[in-house]
């Protein structure tokens, strides 16, 4: 190996350590929120410096498929959604749209009464009960998000009947009831993961969190769906296109 890194003229030794890494990650045999070994034991299994192995790091890390935490480790990242929230979107269609492979599991669907922040926003009356449909996302088979939807019973009565492991929430609400949802209300805060939605999204309790409250109202601007959605904290970017006033056009 010369000064410079490369090795008879070939691609510089922590590029190929950091696509060795990177096929890992690809593939699989490093799966996301995985501990990588320390510094030391990767340089010793390249048979390379402390320095090349870093220089390898730092590549990986400015792609965004690992992270260093201070005193923990290096960790292979998980996938993260840009969330334009000046955009009214559908998380999986329009993940779908940008080319992951984006798959909904069902957890549940039951009545239960809902709780204030649910009746409120639902507009619901003493003793209504909801509807309670929960969903795991998961992008490449990795737990994304975590989904609870609320809807009055009277439109529940309807959306229970349909097989909701096929066929997605709003595809319910538009063919079988002719619901289309116009507009929405969004909170977005940051939260720390209670022990139910950790263990779904397969995070440890108390991890940080994004969770998005969010109201949808028919044409008629009635409310139909109440959402809670819970993302970890490392998973989830918002993004804004900004201008400012006055600039030029």
């Amino acid at each position: 190996m010369n000064g410079n890194g490369r090795v008879n003229g070939r691609l510089p030794r922590y590029h190929q350590i950091a696509e060795a890494l990177r096929t890992r990650i690809r593939e699989g045999t490093l799966r996301p929120g995985a501990r990588l070994d320390t510094q030391r034991r990767l340089a010793t299994s390249f048979g390379v410096t402390l320095m090349t192995l870093r220089q390898a790091l730092e590549l990986l890390e400015r792609e965004h498929l690992i992270s260093r935490r201070h005193g923990l480790g290096t960790f292979v990242a998980a996938p993260s959604i840009d969330y334009d929230i000046l955009q009214l979107r559908r998380f999986a269609g329009d993940l779908s749209a940008k080319g992951e492979h984006v798959a909904t599991r069902l957890l549940t669907t039951r009545f239960s009464p809902p709780d204030r922040r649910v009746g409120d926003a639902l507009s619901l009356g003493p003793g209504e009960r909801v509807l309670v449909v929960a969903r795991l996302r998961l992008v490449d088979g990795h737990p994304m998000s975590l989904q609870r939807s609320f809807l009055p019973a009277l439109i529940g009565d309807e959306v229970v009947r349909a097989d909701l492991t096929r066929t997605p929430l709003h595809q319910v609400l538009e063919r079988a009831l002719g619901i289309v949802i116009g507009r929405a209300h969004e909170t977005v805060s940051a939260v720390r993961l209670g022990r139910p939605e950790a263990r779904e999204l397969g995070c440890s309790a108390g991890a940080p969190a994004f969770e998005s409250e969010r109201v949808s109202f028919d044409a008629a601007g009635a409310p139909v769906v109440f959402d809670r959605v819970f993302i970890p904290g490392d998973r989830f970017r918002i993004t804004r296109d900004l201008r400012y006033e006055g600039a030029a056009s």
